[in-house]
């Protein structure tokens, strides 16, 4: 059978004793979108993409628009995505402006109201200001854990579009701060030194995310074993996360270093049992506006959250 995981990713499964575990929950992943998933994409609204732009960095958004603006093709070897729609947002995330074709990406979509994700990494096959083409080269489902349910809902009247808000910097100031701590989702990019790409998502109670001084201090709950996150970090100390503010139609970027702790014993318990965190030490920030087309709900946390 051939290996399916990097060195990073093996590296990260025998440190922590769940190689076999990963080998037997690999199956999943192919090299399209499963045929029985191939229409979940087009029922969403909104999904993440992963990219690392010319300077090196490594960033995710979060992506926003009506039912269909992303779908897959009959094969499942292509996946397109809407970017120039009255309701989606991403002229207004800068780094975007970088993807070319022939860049890796990662996506993850994610239906808050049933727990269900996807993911889905390839190559960008065709780039536009309206239009994402992605050539699929792996894709698999993921399972519910961690998953806060949200309905989106879409308000009796539209709300007036009050244009593309952006603002950057490098420090982190109090209001991002508590942003960061209050948040019971964020989602996380990460690549290869080679290239490929994965966008995955994190979530728990609120507070789940600390901060020591600027750098995030991160959990690593017990998982599919396969270590998609942690073995890019092996190689690739870098990553890109992505914070929403549901109630303010925002998003907040953040790309930076990671250094990996794998045996915190002294917070397990905070852990899930698994004694992992990560420190993400962030180098740039970008604040920009979400599709005000529909409003999130929080139905319940994740029965799963430690």
């Amino acid at each position: 059978m051939a290996e399916i995981f990097h060195s990073g990713e093996r590296e990260i499964q025998e440190r922590t004793g769940e190689r076999d575990r990963a080998i037997l929950n690999g199956r999943v992943i192919g090299g399209s979108i499963p045929a029985g998933a191939r229409p979940f994409p087009g029922r969403q609204q909104s999904c993440v993409l992963g990219w690392v732009s010319p300077e090196g960095d490594v960033w995710s958004c979060f992506v926003t628009g009506p039912s269909g603006f992303a779908a897959a093709d009959e094969a499942g070897t292509s996946l397109s995505i809407d970017l120039g729609g009255e309701d989606t947002i991403s002229g207004s995330i800068p780094p975007l402006d970088g993807v070319r074709a022939g860049d890796h990406l990662g996506v993850l979509f994610v239906e808050f109201a049933t727990r269900r994700r996807l993911r889905v990494n390839g190559k960008a096959a065709e780039v536009s200001r309206s239009r994402l083409r992605i050539d699929v080269a792996e894709a698999f489902p993921n399972c519910p854990k961690y998953i806060q349910r949200r309905n989106a809902e879409h308000p009796a009247a539209a709300p007036e579009r009050d244009g593309a808000r952006v603002e950057a910097g490098k420090r982190l100031n109090n209001a991002l701060q508590s942003w960061i701590t209050n948040a019971d989702t964020f989602f996380v990019a990460s690549a290869h030194r080679d290239g490929p790409v994965d966008a995955s998502h994190r979530g728990g109670k609120p507070g789940f995310v600390r901060l020591h001084g600027e750098e995030l201090y991160i959990p690593d709950y017990p998982g599919n074993s396969m270590f998609s996150t942690l073995g890019n970090f092996a190689v690739s100390p870098r990553a890109g996360l992505v914070f929403l503010d549901f109630h303010g139609n925002r998003q907040l970027q953040l790309t930076g270093d990671v250094r990996l702790d794998l045996e915190a014993r002294e917070n397990a318990v905070e852990t899930g049992g698994t004694g992992r965190w990560w420190t993400f030490s962030p180098k740039k920030w970008i604040v920009s506006s979400l599709s005000p087309s529909f409003d999130w709900t929080l139905v319940d946390s994740s029965p799963f959250n430690p």
